[in-house]
Formats: structure tokens, C-alpha cells, sequence
């Protein structure tokens, strides 16, 4: 007597995955060169932010814009961040290269050591993919702001 054998199927899902246009905002044609262009992007975009929000800037190979992602919204003196997030927009961006913004809703942009620490950790990961980091730039409302890269920290 012969015996069957059931075998259970399950269905995988087959998935694509694509960036949603968000809206946009006018920026000028050009790459970004200096800590004073993300800056001056980072305050069309947070200024007058009650909460901390960190920006993704994605840039192509020569460093202009790729696309502009809002990576998380905090609390009024910290937010989360996680390479996750951050490496999965730029990875679908296909970004060359990577820069980060965030405001400080109490007006003084001097890093904290949690920023320090969280940049360094969101580079060493970016640089196992071959992304750049370019540059992190804290803002405060006044149009004042301090540049990693401009710190060495970077």
C-alpha cells in the first residue's frame, strides 16, 4: 500500500518597493557644496519646529539633491534615529552620498554627545554600503548652526 505524503503550501508574498512623493519645496539648482547650503535647506524645513526632527538629505554623485526624507519627529530635546531608517531612503534613493539635518527646538545648536555618538554610528554604517556622509548640520531658529564636518567631527 502506498502512502501519500501531504505537504502544506503557503503562499510568499511577492513585493516591490518604492519611494511615495511627499510633497516638495523650491531649491535652487545647484549642488551642495557648504555647511551654510544644507543649513539654509534644514531652516526652510524646520524653522519654528516645536519638536527636534532629523532630515535625511540623499544626493547623487555630484551632490545634487536626490530626494529630502523626514527621517523621525522627537520630543522637544531628543529624537530616535536609527541606521534602519536612515540607510533604507538613501539606499532607494540610490544616494551617492548622504547628509544629515536637525533642529534643536531650544535655539542653541551646539551637538550634545548623543549627537556625536549617533552621527558616528549612522557613518560607520553608511560606509558598509559605500555611502558618504557628507556632513551633519544642527540648526537653531535664528539661522545660527554648527557643522560636523566644519567641527571635524566628521
Amino acid at each position: 500500500m502506498e502512502e501519500t505524503v501531504q505537504r502544506e503550501t503557503t503562499a510568499i508574498e511577492i513585493v516591490k518597493i518604492q519611494m511615495v512623493r511627499d510633497g516638495s519645496i523650491e531649491y535652487g539648482n545647484k549642488p551642495i557644496s557648504r555647511p551654510q547650503e544644507l543649513a539654509e535647506l534644514g531652516l526652510k524645513l524646520l524653522k519654528n519646529a516645536d519638536r527636534e526632527m532629523f532630515i535625511l538629505v540623499c544626493l547623487n554623485a555630484k551632490n545634487f539633491v536626490n530626494c529630502i526624507h523626514l527621517v523621525a519627529i522627537g520630543a522637544l530635546d531628543r529624537t530616535v534615529v536609527t541606521p534602519r531608517e536612515v540607510l533604507k531612503a538613501a539606499l532607494m534613493s540610490n544616494a551617492a552620498s548622504i547628509a544629515f539635518i536637525h533642529n534643536h527646538p531650544s535655539n542653541d545648536p551646539q551637538p550634545s554627545p548623543e549627537d556625536v555618538s549617533m552621527t558616528k554610528t549612522l557613518q560607520k554604517c553608511a560606509d558598509l554600503f559605500q555611502i558618504r556622509v557628507l556632513d551633519h548640520v544642527i540648526v537653531a531658529d535664528d539661522g545660527r548652526y554648527e557643522s560636523f564636518a566644519e567641527k571635524k567631527i566628521l
